[in-house]
């Protein structure tokens, strides 16, 4: 059942890009929002193409492109009908094993391998969903009365140790992706990145992302580049990408 709360759910969300050091982003991030008679529902995504096979910007650009094209024609007619959690990862697993074909197929059709992570939040009411394959992460920053403070990981890094993918959406058999679904409590921030943007990052510096302490998207959009430039200065030279929504 839909509360008072759940309808006036309020989302603070901002997005960061940054090409860093490499002679092109292969990284693809989406944020969507929409209102509708059940409450406000998001997608956030961040997809991060794979810098050892060819064409990495056109997996992950491809993946975003077609999750945006999903959320609009079937995420949100099944949120705003108040359907439940089965109907809305059936719908997700189709896209992913749709655009795995589809790139299977150009793959084959240009004789490259190519691929990319996925990582994918989906917000509805007081509920949360993720699916994810690869080495991006997704965090979730905690300020209820029990967690306030306690910053998680939320996905599993799909790799050997080093940089060797075990998992990924791409020109290869289709391979199952995680999923993780939670309730919210209280204010929730929740931080999508790929591994240019979280491999020099500590805890410390993602604590200036305290949901308490966010008030509009122009500042999330500000500590996200301010995290960036921090970073940067750490010697990261890869793209870095990170969305992040505080909801609650």
């Amino acid at each position: 059942m839909e509360t008072e709360d759940s309808i006036n759910l309020k989302i603070i969300s901002g997005v960061y890009w940054d090409q860093g050091a490499g002679e092109m982003n292969q990284d693809s991030v989406a944020l969507q929002q929409v209102m509708t008679s059940k409450g406000r529902i998001m997608m956030a995504v961040v997809s991060d193409g794979i810098g050892g096979l060819k064409e990495g910007e056109t997996a992950s650009g491809y993946i975003t492109e077609r999750l945006i094209e999903n959320f609009y024609h079937q995420m949100v007619p099944l949120a705003g009908r108040g359907k439940g959690r089965e109907a809305l990862k059936k719908s997700v697993l189709r896209c992913f094993y749709d655009i795995n074909e589809n790139l299977k197929s150009y793959g084959k059709g240009k004789d490259i391998l190519l691929g990319a992570t996925i990582s994918l939040l989906f917000v509805w009411g007081r509920r949360y969903m993720i699916m994810h394959l690869g080495d991006s992460r997704i965090y979730r920053y905690h300020s209820s009365k029990f967690y306030k403070g306690r910053i998680r990981q939320l996905t599993n890094d799909h790799s050997d140790g080093s940089s060797r993918l075990m998992k990924c959406m791409g020109s290869f058999p289709f391979q199952f992706p995680d999923i993780v679904f939670g309730r919210l409590f209280g204010k929730n921030g929740f931080l999508l990145c790929t591994d240019g943007f979280y491999r020099k990052m500590s805890n410390e510096i993602f604590r200036v992302l305290a949901p308490e302490d966010v008030e509009s998207d122009e500042q999330v959009y500000i500590r996200l580049k301010e995290i960036g430039a921090e970073i940067l200065k750490r010697g990261e030279k890869d793209n870095l990408s990170a969305v992040y929504a505080v909801v609650g």
